[in-house]
């Protein structure tokens, strides 16, 4: 697993750094508080110290476990980042409330501890929560996607 943490740090890494360029081009303070560039910024350095503590610590710890590159929990971590992507890619088609409901219920399926009911509930609720919270209570437009949820 050293491998992988190092190579997991230099990607978070690179990452945070690019988030972190991008949000100091946008203003960070606005008139009546935090800017545009205030979270972004934050997110990003905070990206950044974290991919330097998991580097150090698998520099320090190279050689010293047996384990495979490629684990049971990798693979889990890999098929849910797949998931995500794809999610995003189908929201224009989709739209952004309805794309993080099927996300979140194919995802806590998909780890096989959840009954069908569980997941069409929560998946429901995934869906209320991002409309009413970013698109009713932030007046926050959000992609609709042809099927215009």
């Amino acid at each position: 697993m050293g491998i992988a943490n190092l190579l997991a740090g230099i990607g978070v890494l690179l990452f945070g750094s690019v988030v972190t360029y991008s949000a100091s081009q946008l203003p960070y303070r606005g008139e009546y508080g935090p800017g545009p560039g205030f979270l972004p910024l934050w997110i990003g350095i905070v990206l950044i110290g974290c991919a330097i503590v998991t580097i150090i610590k698998a520099v320090r710890q190279y050689g010293q476990e047996k384990e495979g590159f490629v684990q049971s929990k990798t693979r889990w971590v890999g098929f849910v980042f797949v998931t995500l992507i794809v999610t995003f890619l189908l929201v224009p088609v989709l739209g952004l409330s309805l794309g993080l409901a099927l996300f979140t219920g194919f995802t806590m399926r998909a780890a096989g501890r959840h009954s069908w009911v569980l997941c069409i509930v929560m998946a429901v609720v995934t869906a209320a929560a991002v409309r009413v919270i970013f698109g009713v209570m932030l007046d926050i437009p959000l992609p609709k996607g042809v099927v215009g949820l």
